[in-house]
């Protein structure tokens, strides 16, 4: 698939390269100053200045803190969408850097100030191109990816219409694959995840008198226990369920048997249909082991983000142009899909895309996990994000 004439790999590497000492002090300003979900108002600010003086037509606004950034090629072609999040994490930070976090408990420990100043390059980049711009290019600037599904909130404020979006793509770093790597899977590449709250209610008593009680606490800990059976005699083997209790939450005193004990977590698959039948049984089992117990169960169930399916035509397409920028070796085929979960997911119900992830483990700041402390990529996968970004607009 050859790029664009007269446009090249070189000529393309050359472009990012013109603008990636800018993006590189986007990128340390942006986390320097980390804002939690849905308060990205200085982020937003500096976002609208930039596309505002590339020479954008910029909205405002969209789901609280978002912004949109529209490119109008000169030929004609469809309309493309590139999204990067903005919302930084409640994390201490502890990365030694010199541009460390400015905020008490607030960080970028999930690389989303790479991923806006990686996309702000790639806008700025285009921008002095846009004679060759097959179409319309839309940059999405969202806000509270993280647990608060600002993709959700994106798409209901119709940030996929006016114009109508044909395709999305997105990149997220990623430190299980190299610097220097690119991870690309079609179908599911990222898990649903579900969240829930279940109260437990029986009858205090005293330690010395179970019998004149009804003990949350003993038949809680046997239905989370029968809870896990979806998974190991309810789900096929081939198929993929977490299902995980992070808090337990029951008792007083000692020696006193508690009326109440409530526990909470979160179910994710890789399946819509395994997702909707997980949801069913779980249910059925509280409240047929709380029936036997003696217990009334309350079960707050909450749907969250969906299976992220990422589209085959935009899979290959990307991959692609990917190997011709980077070579074979950066690509990477991904087996298995991360249980993680992504709000990416809500734009890829409603139109074809990909996400896409950009290796940045290394011995220093790629070596942590995702909203790690220490986590800190090395600036220079933003290259590799700015070129295919363009190699994406240009085709």
């Amino acid at each position: 698939m050859p790029l664009t004439t007269p446009f090249t790999p070189d000529m393309i590497h050359s472009l990012t390269l013109s603008v990636y000492e800018d993006v590189v002090k986007l990128r340390r300003l942006f986390h320097e100053n980390p804002e939690l979900g849905f308060e990205e108002y200085h982020t937003s600010s500096v976002i609208e200045k930039y596309l505002t003086d590339l020479g954008l037509d910029v909205i405002t606004g969209v789901a609280k803190t978002g912004v949109v950034g529209i490119l109008h090629g000169q030929k004609q072609g469809p309309v493309i969408a590139f999204r990067a999040d903005m919302d930084a994490l409640p994390i201490q930070e502890e990365t030694g850097a010199a541009f460390s976090s400015k905020k008490q408990n607030v960080m970028h420990a999930c690389g989303h100030d790479i991923h806006t100043a990686m996309l702000l390059g790639a806008a700025k980049a285009l921008s002095q191109i846009k004679e060759q711009i097959p179409g319309t290019i839309k940059f999405i600037f969202q806000p509270a990816e993280e647990m608060l599904a600002g993709g959700k909130h994106m798409v209901q404020d119709d940030v996929l219409k006016n114009p109508e979006v044909d395709a999305i793509y997105g990149f997220h770093v990623w430190p299980d694959l190299p610097l220097g790597q690119i991870g690309f899977k079609s179908g599911p590449l990222m898990a649903s995840m579900d969240s829930f709250e279940v109260t437990l209610k029986g009858k205090s008593g005293h330690g010395a008198a179970p019998h004149q009680g009804v003990d949350a606490i003993v038949g809680g800990s046997h239905i989370i226990t029968g809870l896990q059976s979806i998974i190991s005699r309810e789900t096929d083997p081939v198929d993929s369920v977490v299902l995980t209790i992070g808090t337990l939450t029951a008792g007083s005193g000692f020696n006193i048997i508690p009326e109440k004990a409530t526990f909470k977590g979160t179910i994710r698959t890789i399946k819509d249909e395994t997702r909707q039948r997980v949801a069913k049984d779980f249910t059925r089992i509280i409240d047929g082991m709380g029936a036997a117990l003696r217990l009334e169960a309350d079960i707050h169930y909450q749907f969250g983000y969906p299976v992220t399916n990422n589209a085959k035509e935009q899979v290959n397409h990307a991959s692609q142009l990917a190997e011709k920028l980077f070579g074979e070796r950066a690509i990477v085929q991904l087996e298995n899909p991360s249980m993680a979960s992504e709000d990416f997911s809500f734009y890829l119900e409603q139109v074809p895309g990909a996400f896409i992830f950009l290796g940045v483990q290394d011995d220093q700041g790629g070596a942590y996990k995702l909203h790690n402390e220490k986590f800190l990529p090395d600036e220079r996968v933003m290259k590799y994000g700015i070129s295919l970004y363009i190699a994406l607009a240009l085709q």
